[in-house]
Formats: C-alpha cells, structure tokens, sequence
C-alpha cells in the first residue's frame, strides 16, 4: 500500500526566452483543447447504458466524471464504504421474469486502468430510485427483481482513505459488468463452536458463516470449472475466567480468474480476493489487524478430471502472491498468534 532560478546574460537572451516561452504557453494551450477529456455518454443516470442479461460488457470511466445527484455514502449488506466517489458511469437492467439478479463489476483484471470500485445498485419507481444495495471491493450484489421492474446500476471509483492504495483509488478506469440470473448460485451457513487452551487460558468460541457461492463451466468443454464465493463470517473468542474476549471477522470476494491445463489433470490458477477479509478486533474496539484490498494469488491443482472439487489435490510448494494492493497486516503475520491470545484474554 506513492527551483531553479537563472540570470539573464544579455538582452538578446531575454527575448530570445520570452518568444519560446510564449510558443511553448500557445502550444500547450493549443494541445490542451485538442487532448480535452471527453467524459463516457453514460456519465449521467439519465444517460444510463443499457444492459443485457448474461452479456458482458466493458466500460471505461476513466474520464467520467461525478454529479452532484450521485451518492454520497454507502451503508450497504457488506458494511460501509463511504465517498467520496470518482469517475460514476451508470447502467440500466429491466427484469424480464421474476428471480434473483447478481451483477459482477470486475475493475482489478490486470490492465493499466486497474481502480477498486464500488457499485450502487437502485430501483426505479418513476422518476425516482430507491436504494437497493452498495457493495465494493469486488462489488458484487445480488437483488430480488420482478418482471418489468428497472434497476439503476453506479459504477464509481473508491477513495484512498477506504482502499489505501493510491494507485487504484481516486479515479475510475475499465472494467466489466455483467447482470446474470443466480439460478446456479448456491448461499451456506454455518455455525461453529470451539474451546481450545492451546496458547494458556481456556478460550471459548463460536463462528457463523455465510455466503453465496457458484462454480462456472470450464471453457472450451474442459471439465475443470471456476470458483466464486462471496463470503462473509465473525468470530467471537472469550476466556470465561474473566469475561475478556475478542473478535475476528471477515467479508470479501474470491473468484477463480485464469486456468491453464499444465499436463494431465494439472491445472495453474490465478486467483483474486477483493475486500476486508481478515480483522481482529479487541474488546475495547482497537482493531489488531484490518486487511482490506486485493491479493492476486497463483496455485497449481490436480483436479482428477472433473468438476469435483472435493476430491482436489493442491500441488505444494506451488502458491505464490503475484500482488497486494491495499493493506494485509494479518495476511502477512508471521508471529505468533498465541501472543496475541495471551495478551488479549490473559
């Protein structure tokens, strides 16, 4: 998670300088009305581009620009995330049948015009819209959606202050967006409760889980499919001797982006994970660790073949981080964590 002076020497000098330097001040002039940043037509809601079902689309926002009716804070199903905003285009869905809808916003695939951004997703009543859902750091949303109802989709890049990392945040870029039926989405929940005294005193423990997850066909009729999960899950350990505790918490994005066959049933896998998918929190609110961003991961599995992911075989030795963007304090933690037990419920 980045003067200097001169003494003229003679007359002829002076002048000589003041001509260029009028040329240069007219050329520039001239090359900055020719180079003017024209914004996307969708800039505007009432410009709204239309979407197709299961069609995706690319877009690039990098010369949009924000109005003064665009959103100014989300408070949304995965926490908040709040403006300012830059460089908004929008888009438009109308349901043709009723059902869940999920819209996807990639806008970290490798490009040069890489931002972290967020999506707003609206319901049209007329002239005016409700607020659906606000998600980002892999801005993914999925909404209850009736035939001939019309949803209002904003695209908008993240504030430094949210992502720390100047390089994808303050502006917009390119990206792609798709709305697609969840019909092959499948949501879990789980809950868990745990004791361990491993590290000194005797903790106790519970945990939910929760989120929605799909696999997507291999491409090119390869069996092998790809992974989605849009999870979220809490922790909460206490020492029942004295009633300390602590909580870890997690939300966040990961899909599958690349799978190249090696040989055999060997696959290489690159991996994203957007979002803030570690904290640990004391009881006081003081948080120990915040991760929040993007990690770019590469792995090698033998799949066996087929599309089933239990029976996977993870190649050791093959993981390895391509990037970080964003800032993982407890990703790269190499301490240990019995410490921080003991100094929290101790």
């Amino acid at each position: 998670m980045r003067i200097a002076t001169w003494t003229p020497r003679s007359s002829r000098t002076v002048r000589r300088m003041s001509v260029l330097a009028i040329a240069c001040a007219l050329l520039a002039s001239s090359a900055q009305s020719v180079a003017a940043a024209v914004p996307p037509a969708n800039d505007a809601v009432a410009n709204a581009t239309p979407l197709t079902l299961d069609a995706p689309l690319e877009f690039d926002s990098t010369d949009a620009t924000i109005a003064s009716t665009d959103p100014t804070n989300c408070t949304g199903s995965h926490g908040p995330f709040p403006g300012p905003y830059y460089a908004s285009v929008w888009f438009s869905i109308t349901a043709t049948s009723p059902g869940a809808l999920s819209v996807s916003a990639p806008t970290t695939q490798g490009t040069p015009k890489d931002f972290l951004a967020i999506t707003f997703v609206y319901l049209k009543t007329g002239t005016a819209m409700t607020l659906v859902d606000c998600t980002a750091f892999g801005n993914e949303a999925t909404f209850a959606a009736k035939k001939g109802q019309t949803f209002m989709i904003m695209e908008a890049g993240l504030d430094g202050s949210i992502t720390e990392d100047s390089e994808l945040a303050g502006h917009g870029g390119h990206g792609t967006i798709i709305v697609s039926r969840t019909s092959g989405a499948s949501h879990y929940h789980y809950h868990d409760a745990f004791t361990y005294d491993g590290c000194g005193p005797t903790v106790v423990g519970s945990s939910d889980s929760t989120g929605q997850f799909r696999l997507k066909p291999g491409r090119q009729g390869d069996a092998t499919p790809y992974y989605f999960d849009n999870y979220e899950w809490h922790t909460i350990s206490t020492n029942p001797a004295n009633g300390k505790w602590f909580r870890e918490d997690g939300q966040g994005v990961y899909r599958d982006l690349h799978i190249t066959k090696v040989e055999g049933t060997v696959y290489t896998f690159v991996a994203q994970e957007t979002g803030r998918p570690y904290s640990l929190t004391d009881m006081n609110g003081n948080k120990v660790f915040f991760d929040r961003g993007r990690l770019l991961t590469t792995f090698q599995v033998d799949t066996k073949g087929d599309d089933d992911l239990s029976n996977d075989v993870f190649i050791e030795g093959s993981w390895q981080l391509l990037s970080e963007n964003g800032s993982h304090p407890g990703f790269f933690f190499d301490g240990d964590f019995c410490d921080i037990v003991r100094d929290l419920l101790g």
